[in-house]
């Protein structure tokens, strides 16, 4: 629940949804704004998302709640906030590719969080950050990165996907764990229930093709001529 549990969490996620749109849309329309202050920008992300793990991890830890079938980070969203995390601080290129599509998963997210719309009560603000972020970094990489999306990229990431989603499905049934949702299945499990794990897992990565290759079709061509601020 949230922290500030004062705060009805429909209104907190309407809200949310309104500010992402806003951001994605002042990414297009306030390049020269944000390409000055780009550095201020990335060190409150960076701040934010290092806040956002430590209350996430260290939290769960100091309570004595830890555990390995159900706290380690190997979930879709959660690896991305890992990996954005480690591109705000070191600008390593390397990864913007997967930032750019995998990332993406952050903006589903938000939309339409694991579960049951009434899942909404459960978010927290470390939900939220990091999705926010995640949902608007492919715009902020292609804008003001001087990222190009390649199809070479596209296979890449969705067959990591792959990779990633039918290798744990024999490690959850070995530890009794739950990691990308590979039991619950999310929305698919409440329209299709009883499906097996390769399935969903084959249903998971095919959609995530479709939707990165929205992304990809959508930004290819494109080419944002701004002055590039030196990170």
């Amino acid at each position: 629940m949230l922290y500030f549990n004062f705060i009805n969490p429909y209104i907190v996620y309407a809200f949310i949804i309104i500010f992402t749109a806003c951001t994605i849309h002042a990414i297009f329309n306030y390049r020269i704004f944000i390409s000055k202050h780009k550095k201020i920008i990335l060190l409150i992300v960076s701040g934010l998302l290092i806040w956002t793990q430590l209350a996430r991890y260290l939290g769960v830890f100091l309570k004595g709640e830890f555990t390995f079938t159900e706290s380690l980070p190997f979930y879709m969203c959660r690896l991305s906030v890992l990996v954005l995390l480690y591109y705000t601080l070191t600008k390593d290129k390397r990864v913007e590719s997967f930032l750019f599509y995998w990332g993406a998963t952050g903006l589903a997210g938000i939309i339409y969080p694991n579960g049951s719309i009434g899942n909404i009560v459960n978010l927290t603000e470390t939900f939220y950050i990091d999705h926010f972020f995640l949902s608007i970094m492919p715009f902020f990489l292609v804008v003001y990165q001087g990222y190009k999306p390649s199809l070479k990229d596209l296979l890449i990431i969705t067959g990591l996907m792959a990779i990633l989603l039918y290798s744990f499905i024999p490690i959850n049934n070995l530890i009794g764990s739950d990691y990308f949702y590979l039991k619950d299945q999310s929305i698919i499990g409440i329209m299709f229930p009883g499906l097996s794990s390769y399935i969903f897992a084959t249903i998971h990565y095919l959609v995530a093709f479709v939707y990165f290759s929205i992304f990809y079709f959508g930004f290819r061509n494109k080419n944002y001529k701004i002055e590039q601020v030196k990170l």
